[in-house]
C-alpha cells in the first residue's frame, strides 16, 4: 500500500514519521523547501538509528504532487480552509489513479463540503487524527453520505495495520470527538464568565477529570484551529454556547496572538479581573464547578450515544482515550450518581432555559 500525505505542518509531519516502518510506502509532499530539507535530514537519522527499517520501503519527501500518482490513499493535512482543500483535491483528481482513496484530516470541515466538487465521492472520506499522535491511537473515520462501504473498510484496514483504533462515524455525528472537545472548552469558558473562578482555576478543575487542562488544550492547539472549530462545528443546539469563546479567541487573533507562543488564554488572563480571595469555602466552590463540568460532559456524551449509527462501546473507549479521562464514562456516571447529575443539569437549565442543558437519556450508562 502506498500512502501519500499532502502538507508538512505539525500533523503532516507527525503522521509521516508515525507511518515509517509499517508495511506501506509513504510519500510526503511539501511546498516548503526548508521543511523538505529538515524532514529529509530527520528521516535519514530515523532510518540510520533503526537497522530494521533499512529493508523497508524508503520514505519519499518531495515538492511535487505528481509523485503521488500511484498512491492507494492520499491524506490531506493542509490549512483549515475550505477552498484550499477543495482546490487541492481537484488538482489531485487529475493526477492519481482512479482507485485512489481521498482522505481529509480536517478537524472542523465536514466531508460534504470538502469533497463537494469531487466526481468519485464514493472514494472520499474524513480521516481525523488527534494530538499527540504518539499517545492517541484513535482516529475518526468520517464517512460522507456517498462514501462506499468498501472505502470505509479499506480505511479501517489501513488504520488497524498501523496500530490505530478507528472510530467510524456517519450521518450528523461526523467529527463527534472534535465537537465534544470544543464544546467542553466553550462550556468551561462560559463558566469563567460567572466571575467566581479564573481560567487557571477552572483549568485545574478540569484536570480532575481530563488528562489535560481544557484551556491548555485550547492554547496548545492554537487559536486559528480553535476559531475554525468554533465557527464550523456548532449545530443549532450549540451555536449560543460557542459564541463567547469564539469572540474572545477572534479578539486575541486580531491582536496578533495565536495561543501557541506563550500568548494563550492562560498566560494572557487579566489577573485583576476577578478577586477570588474573598470566596468562602473554596474547596466547596471547586467541587461545585467540578460537578458542573462532569455533568456537562456526561450529558453531551449521552446525547451523542442516542445515534443508532454509532458504536456506543467504541465511542466510549475513544472518548476516554482522546480526553484522557481518569476513568470510563460509565464509571464517572456511577461515581457522580444520576440524581446529582439530573439536579445539576436541571438547576442550570432553569437559570438559562438553554435546551443544551436538558438531561439526555442516561440509560446508555446503565447498559452492560
Amino acid at each position: 500500500m502506498t500512502i501519500g500525505i499532502v502538507g508538512s505542518g505539525r500533523m503532516g509531519q507527525d503522521l509521516f514519521y508515525s507511518l515509517i516502518g509499517y508495511e506501506c510506502r509513504v510519500i510526503l509532499v511539501s511546498k516548503n523547501p526548508e521543511q523538505i530539507d529538515k524532514i529529509t535530514k530527520r528521516t535519514q537519522k530515523i532510518l540510520k538509528r533503526d537497522p530494521q527499517l533499512m529493508g523497508k520501503e524508503t520514505p519519499v519527501i518531495t515538492d511535487s504532487l505528481y509523485d503521488l500518482a500511484d498512491c492507494d490513499v492520499v491524506i490531506e493535512t493542509v490549512i483549515e480552509n475550505l477552498s484550499v482543500k477543495q482546490e487541492m483535491f481537484q488538482r489531485l483528481g487529475e493526477i492519481v489513479k482512479n482507485t485512489c482513496i481521498f482522505a481529509t484530516n480536517s478537524s472542523s470541515l465536514d466531508v460534504t463540503g470538502v469533497f463537494y466538487y469531487e466526481k468519485a465521492k464514493e472514494r472520499c472520506l474524513g480521516l481525523h487524527f488527534f494530538y499527540p499522535l504518539k499517545l492517541i491511537s484513535t482516529a475518526e473515520v468520517n464517512a460522507g453520505p456517498d462514501t462506499s462501504e468498501e472505502t470505509v473498510k479499506e480505511m479501517v484496514r489501513f488504520l488497524s495495520m498501523t496500530e490505530r483504533k478507528p472510530l467510524v462515524l456517519r450521518g450528523e455525528n461526523r467529527l463527534v470527538l472534535s465537537k465534544l472537545l470544543i464544546s467542553l472548552a466553550a462550556y468551561t469558558y462560559k463558566l469563567s464568565l460567572e466571575g467566581e473562578l479564573t481560567l487557571k482555576e477552572l483549568d485545574q478543575i478540569t484536570k480532575q477529570v481530563l488528562l489535560f487542562g481544557i484551556f491548555e488544550m485550547v492554547d496548545s492547539t492554537g487559536f486559528p484551529i480553535i476559531s475554525q472549530c468554533l465557527a464550523n462545528l456548532p449545530d443549532k443546539l450549540h451555536s449560543v454556547l460557542y459564541q463567547p469563546l469564539l469572540l474572545k479567541v477572534t479578539e486575541l487573533m486580531k491582536q496578533g496572538k495565536d495561543g501557541r507562543r506563550g500568548e494563550g488564554l492562560l498566560s494572557l488572563e487579566d489577573i485583576g479581573k476577578k478577586d477570588t480571595a474573598g470566596i468562602e469555602n473554596r474547596e466547596e466552590c471547586y467541587e461545585v464547578y467540578g460537578v458542573r463540568f462532569l455533568s456537562f460532559l456526561l450529558n453531551e456524551a449521552a446525547r451523542y450515544m442516542k445515534d443508532p449509527l454509532l458504536d456506543k462501546k467504541q465511542f466510549q473507549e475513544s472518548v476516554q482515550e482522546v480526553l484522557g479521562l481518569s476513568a470510563s464514562l460509565k464509571f464517572l456516571y456511577k461515581e457522580l450518581k444520576e440524581k446529582m447529575l439530573l439536579e445539576t443539569l436541571m438547576a442550570e437549565y432553569e437559570k438559562t432555559l438553554d435546551p443544551l442543558l436538558l438531561p439526555a437519556d442516561f440509560k446508555v450508562y446503565r447498559e452492560r
